[in-house]
Order: C-alpha cells, then sequence, then structure tokens
C-alpha cells in the first residue's frame, strides 16, 4: 500500500460517527492523505447518507481521479438503490475530464436504461470532441428506449458540434414527436447558423412550431429576424415568437431593428399593450420591453419606464440608441422607481456616456445618486448638486458627495477650488452627523493646511465616536495629526476609534513618516475588542519594519480577524521577504486567509508567488481559485506563456464550473493564457452564452498565436467558431490585446 500509515482508530470511529459534521471532518483530513487507504475510504464516502459529506468526497477525488476511482464510479451509476451515491458518482465523473467523459460513454452500453439515461445526461458539453460524438451516435442507432434516446439527442446537442448535425436532422425527419422534440432542442443547443433554413419552416407545423421557435432563438443569427417579424405583423405575438425575435436581434446590427420595424408596423403598440398589461407574463413583458428598445420605437423609453415593474424589464434600457438617451434620461426622472434611473446609469457606463447622467442628481432615491455619483467623471458634477447632497446629511449619500467636492478642489484651478473646499472644511467643522464625517473623511484627500489640521482636532473632541474615527482615517490618508496625537486615542472608550488610530499609526507608517513607535507599542492591543486586535494586526506589520517576516509568521497563529488584516497589510508595505515567508499558507483550511495570502504574494518573489500560485489554481474551494487567478492577472505579462503559471491556467480553465471562478480565469487568461489555454477557452466559446471576458481572452490568445487560433477556428463547435472567427478578425485589424506576441 502507497502512502504514510493512517490512524485507524480515530478514523473509523469518525466514519461511524452519527453526526455528518465529523464525518465530512474526516473526509477533509483524509484528503491530505495521499496513497490507496485513504483514497478506499474516500470512495466509500461516495454513499454516505448526507450529501454534505459526498459532496466533500467528490471534490478530494476529483483531484485524484485514479483508475481505482473510475471503476468506483461506474459502481456508483448501477445503484439502484441508492439515488444520492448515483448522484455523487455522476458529479464525480463530470469534474474529471476525458478520463470522466471515457466512463461516462462506456456506461451508454450499460443493461440498465436508468443507467444508460444519467450516464447521456451528464456527458459535458464541448469538452468530449468528436470522439465523443461518434460513441453518442453509435449509442443512439442501438438505442431502443425513447426516454434514452432524448437524452443521446441532448447530449449530442450539448457536443456543440457540426459532425451531430447529421444524426440530429435525421431524428427530425423520422422521429416520433417526442425524439424531433428533443432533435431541435438539441439543433438549439448546436447553434449553428446554417440551421435556418431547416428551422424556420417548422414554424408551419403546429405540433412543432414552439420547440422549432425555440432552437430558433437559441441560435440567435440575425437572418432571423426578417423572417419573424412577418409573422409578428401577421398576428403572431406569442411569448415564444417575441423570445426568438428578441434573440435574434440582440445579435443584429442596428440596421435589422430598422427592416424589421418597417416590416412589422404596429410594432410599437402591439409592444406597449403587452408591456401595459398587468395580467400578462413575466417573460413576455420582458421580451416586449427589450424589443421596443431593440427596435428604436419612438417613445420607447416612456414606454419601458411608465410600465414596466421589474429590474428585467427596466433593463432594457441598456438596449436604447444613441439618440435616445436623452428621451430615456427625462423619462425616469419623472418615476421615483429607482430601477429605471440605475439601469440608464448602467447602459451609460457600458457605453461611455457618463457624463451626461448630472441630471439625475436630483432623483429622490439616494441609491441613484449614489450610482450617479460613481458614474460621473471626475470635476463633472455640478457644485451646487454635491453641495445640496452633502446638506441633506443622509448616510448614504454624504461620503460620495463630499468626495466628489475633495475631487474638485483638488483639481480645479486655484480660482475655483476654493468653493469646494469651503464647503467641505464649513461641513467638518458643522454640527455631528453623517455630512460632517463624510467632510471630514475627504478632507484626507486634500493638502494638511492649517484649517484642515484645525478641523481635525476639533473633531477629535467630538461626542460622536464616528466623528473622531472620521478624522483618525483622514489623518492617515493625508496627515494633519501628531503621532502622539493618533497615540492618544487608543485609551478612547469607543473600540472603533481605537481601532481607526491603530490604523492610522499603520498609514503614517507606510508612508515613510519617521515615527518613535514600535510594533511593541500596540503589541498590547492583539487582546482587544476583535475590531481593535485586528486593526493592531494591521499595525505591528507596517511597523515591524526588518522584523515584518518573522512577525507575519507569528500573526498567522493568531484569529482570523487578526491573521487576515495582518496579511493583507503586506501588500501595502510592500514587503518581499514578509510575503515570501507566508506563502506556504496558500492552502491554509480557512479560504479568506488562503486568499489574503494571494493577495500579498503580488509583492512576493517571482518563483515563490509561481508555486504558490500553481498550487492555488487547482485548490478544491472556488474562492481560492478565483483569488489565484485573480493574482496572475494583477502581475501581468509574464516572462514566459508556456511557463508553469500558464500551463496551470489552462488546467485550471479546463476543470472550472464555478461561474465566478470561471471569469476571474477568463481575465487572467488574456494577460497570460499560452497556447495550452486554447482548447479549454474553445470549450468555453462552444457555451450558448458566454462572458464578454471569453472574447477579450479570445483575442488575446489569437494574438499570441494566430496560426494555432486559426486551427482551432476550423475545427470548433458552431458557437465557438464564430467566436472564434470575431477574434481572429478583431487580430487582423490590429485591435490585439497587451502581451500579444509576435504573429
Amino acid at each position: 500500500m502507497s502512502g504514510p500509515e493512517i490512524p485507524k482508530a480515530p478514523i473509523a470511529e469518525g466514519l461511524r460517527a452519527p453526526d455528518p459534521e465529523v464525518r465530512w471532518r474526516v473526509a477533509a483530513v483524509l484528503a491530505d492523505i495521499p496513497g490507496e487507504e485513504s483514497e478506499r475510504l474516500l470512495i466509500g464516502l461516495l454513499a454516505d447518507p448526507d450529501y454534505r459529506v459526498r459532496e466533500k468526497s467528490v471534490t478530494v477525488l476529483a483531484r485524484r481521479f485514479t483508475p481505482g476511482v473510475a471503476s468506483a464510479c461506474a459502481a456508483a451509476l448501477a445503484d439502484d438503490g441508492n439515488a444520492g451515491h448515483r448522484a455523487a458518482g455522476l458529479a464525480l465523473l463530470t469534474r474529471a475530464g476525458d478520463r470522466g467523459i471515457r466512463v461516462l460513454v462506456d456506461a451508454l452500453g450499460h443493461p440498465s436504461p436508468d443507467v444508460r439515461l444519467a450516464a447521456a445526461a451528464s456527458l459535458p458539453a464541448a469538452e468530449g470532441g468528436t470522439a465523443v460524438v461518434g460513441s453518442l451516435e453509435e449509442a443512439l442507432r442501438r438505442e431502443a428506449d425513447p426516454n434514452v434516446r432524448a437524452a443521446i439527442l441532448l447530449a449530442l446537442g450539448r457536443s456543440g458540434r457540426r459532425e451531430a448535425l447529421v444524426s440530429l436532422l435525421a431524428a427530425l425527419e423520422e422521429g416520433s414527436l417526442w425524439i424531433q422534440t428533443h432533435a431541435l432542442e438539441a439543433l438549439g443547443e448546436v447553434g449553428d447558423t446554417e440551421l435556418l433554413p431547416r428551422l424556420l419552416p417548422l414554424l408551419d407545423r403546429p405540433p412543432l412550431r414552439r420547440a422549432a421557435l425555440r432552437a430558433v432563438g437559441r441560435v440567435g443569427a440575425p437572418a432571423a429576424a426578417e423572417p419573424l417579424a412577418l409573422r409578428a405583423a401577421a398576428g403572431q405575438t406569442d411569448a415564444d415568437l417575441l423570445a426568438a425575435l428578441r434573440r435574434s436581434l440582440d445579435a443584429a446590427p442596428p440596421e435589422t431593428g430598422d427592416r424589421v420595424r418597417e416590416l412589422w408596423p404596429e410594432a410599437g403598440t402591439v409592444l406597449a399593450s403587452i408591456l401595459a398589461d398587468a395580467d400578462t407574463g413575466y417573460g413576455i413583458r420582458c421580451d416586449a420591453a427589450h424589443l421596443l428598445a431593440l427596435l428604436d420605437v419612438p417613445g420607447a423609453a416612456l414606454e419601458i419606464v411608465r410600465s414596466g415593474r421589474s429590474p428585467e424589464e427596466f433593463r432594457a434600457l441598456a438596449s436604447l440608441r444613441g439618440q435616445r438617451f436623452r428621451e430615456g434620461l427625462h423619462a425616469v426622472l419623472q418615476e421615483e422607481d429607482p430601477e429605471p434611473s440605475l439601469a440608464l446609469v448602467e447602459r451609460a457606463r457600458s457605453t461611455g456616456e457618463t457624463a451626461f447622467l448630472a441630471p439625475l442628481l436630483v432623483h429622490p432615491s439616494p441609491g441613484v445618486k449614489v450610482a450617479v455619483l460613481a458614474a460621473l467623471p471626475p470635476g463633472t458634477a455640478p457644485l451646487t448638486d454635491l453641495i445640496d447632497i452633502l446638506a441633506e446629511d443622509e448616510e448614504e449619500t454624504a461620503l460620495p458627495a463630499a468626495l466628489a467636492l475633495a475631487t474638485a478642489a483638488a483639481e480645479a484651478p486655484a480660482d475655483r477650488s476654493r468653493a469646494p473646499y469651503r464647503a467641505l472644511l464649513d461641513r467638518a467643522s458643522g454640527p455631528d452627523g453623517p455630512g460632517r464625517v463624510a467632510s471630514l473623511v475627504s478632507l484626507g484627500r486634500l493638502p494638511a493646511d492649517e484649517d484642515v489640521v484645525g478641523a481635525l482636532r476639533n473633531a477629535l473632541r467630538a461626542d460622536d465616536p464616528a466623528v473622531r474615527r472620521a478624522a483618525l482615517h483622514a489623518a492617515g490618508t493625508g496627515g494633519g495629526l501628531t503621532e502622539a496625537e493618533v497615540l492618544s486615542c487608543l485609551d478612547d472608550p469607543d473600540a472603533l476609534v481605537r481601532a481607526a488610530a491603530l490604523r492610522a499609526l499603520a498609514r503614517l507608517a507606510e508612508s515613510g513618516r519617521p515615527l518613535a513607535s514600535g510594533w511593541r507599542e500596540v503589541l498590547t492591543h492583539l487582546a482587544d475588542e476583535t475590531a481593535v486586535a485586528a486593526a493592531a494586526g494591521e499595525a505591528v506589520i507596517a511597523l515591524g519594519g526588518e522584523e515584518r517576516a518573522e512577525l507575519a509568521i507569528d500573526l498567522l497563529a493568531q484569529g482570523d480577524a487578526i491573521r487576515h488584516a495582518a496579511l493583507e497589510e503586506i501588500a501595502r508595505v510592500r514587503d518581499r521577504a514578509a510575503a515570501d515567508a507566508v506563502a506556504h499558507a496558500v492552502r491554509h483550511e480557512d479560504a479568506e486567509t488562503a486568499r489574503a495570502v494571494l493577495d500579498a504574494l503580488i509583492v512576493a518573489s517571482p518563483e515563490v508567488a509561481d508555486a504558490a500560485t500553481v498550487d492555488a489554481l487547482s485548490d478544491h474551494r472556488p474562492e481560492v481559485r478565483a483569488a489565484a487567478a485573480d493574482l496572475v492577472a494583477r502581475r501581468g505579462t509574464p516572462s514566459s506563456f508556456d511557463g508553469p503559471v500558464s500551463e496551470a491556467l489552462a488546467r485550471a480553465l479546463a476543470a472550472e464550473r464555478d461561474p465566478a471562478a470561471l471569469l476571474a480565469l477568463l481575465a487572467a487568461t488574456a494577460v497570460a493564457g499560452g497556447e495550452a489555454s486554447l482548447d479549454p477557452l474553445t470549450d468555453v466559446l462552444a457555451r450558448e452564452r458566454v462572458a464578454p471576458d471569453a472574447a477579450v481572452a479570445a483575442a488575446a490568445l489569437a494574438g499570441r498565436y494566430p496560426a494555432a487560433a486559426r486551427r482551432r477556428w476550423t475545427s470548433a463547435p458552431a458557437r465557438a467558431e464564430r467566436r472564434w472567427a470575431r477574434a481572429l478578425s478583431a487580430v487582423r485589424k490590429g485591435e490585439r490585446e497587451p502581451g500579444a506576441g509576435p504573429s
């Protein structure tokens, strides 16, 4: 038996414990023990009665998928008496890449139709390539069970490959209504625009019309818009047709919308009536709202704002064309509901038109004001509006307004900067409240002249602890208080004020200002309340000097709050030795600690950061993998695109199933992805819906490896083929991403 000896008694007792939490902990312990014995025990936990224990075992075994694990999964598929066991086996196989796919393909020949059905339903999307398509087609030819045949058709659709079209179209022509409906769903999954001539005629066959419309919508081809518009003009304005029309227009240029409006002249009236009908279903209302905007119907913004009832309906405002933007501004200002205004802010952010949002600062919703202040370019907010918002003394809006005033004071010419400066200073010296707190915080961004220093010192004597905290925050940001004044606040009766003083001390140390205090002076505060203790951990690192690396290791043994704060401070003081010293904690059992370590590694030695990043990219926790990907992106272009980090990035991209972690990996791939990332990125591009980050990554890889990207383009599934084509076109036009290598 390979691997270290396992202490059998405690493990065995834990596996038999009635408490699932105990069994979960045993699985966590076994995760760190290599060898066949720990593998056998983890395989046993795949049949545990508690889903959390099964999930933990699946997560661990996915990282050590041996032939023994594959055999255990095959056995789990055939366990008719334990649905949880079967589900765990399926989950493990879907996470195991090509090795798991092979087991699932073999299971298509199992004697039990339930096993064949489960295997077909679990086969992943495009990852299997043409070989899996061939196996599925062979299974389809010999399969007699209609439910299994339907599942195989859907699996062929998930492959996204044109090679599957022959079998799918044959099923569409020869099968029963059950098989035809599933064949249409699979054809929509493939998403090949060349299918439209085969799909559109089926709209005249009532039994297949709904499935055909859904397939047309999933293809999402602009070419479908005009045929669908003609049907809408003839009175076919049901939910399925409008949904398909919307999907077609989403991918179309504005001219297509203009042509649809000509073919369907009553579109505005019909869509507005659907949107205004309170008894209409949610889905068709959303589609009607989006179609009003996509078709550039006059008065669309007002109709959407007046009749919309949900955030998704209001998001249609994001599709308004440029000339309708001011119409949208006028419309949302007539409604107290913040959702339409927030949708318009989102649209302005995406189109770069945020400078025109200033009129929304008079909206009654604090949330809208905050969103607008965050979106407006620096210095463009009207001074009178900012002063009015600050005077409202609303906790939600005071700080954004005060920060905008500080920006105006710092950037405006000298003869115009006095007004925002005086507004901040007057409010910082005024009565306690959110406005005073916000003004004091913002003064930290301005030079600490005599008036600013006076305002901060007066604030330290305020009755409101929030005001005292704000003064300390400003002092840490821009100075203005002496070290002694900051230290005197360590005896404040309010714990959060003491924490603010410690953080101010840390900021002063980071600035390089000579301080009489050392880390020993703040050590006692590690035993204070949680917020104070965390700030003390931060200050210890900031004041640590040459002892910082040793102190960082010591603080790893402290509680979560102290440990996290100390690790986060390492990056701020840019101490390479300290970052190197804590790199081993990237596998810490606390995910937040692992994330904080990865943040600190931005200043670590390249070789240390590389090793820890490779380790973290294979971590079983998605938040840790996401943090590792963020680190890759922040470190910038690597010295080599075929180094260990780029290779690990490709493996992580191929295996990722968590949406948030996938977004982070795509962003990292754009910066540091090597040739090994081309295949897993192709699998991502083959999906029906992908984030814009995938297109950015594709353009970057196409710039680095144009010949290899062209090869993927010629052999990719239909959706991925179109997306690779756009990426290659962008490269030819010179729109290459930073870090692109030679062609």
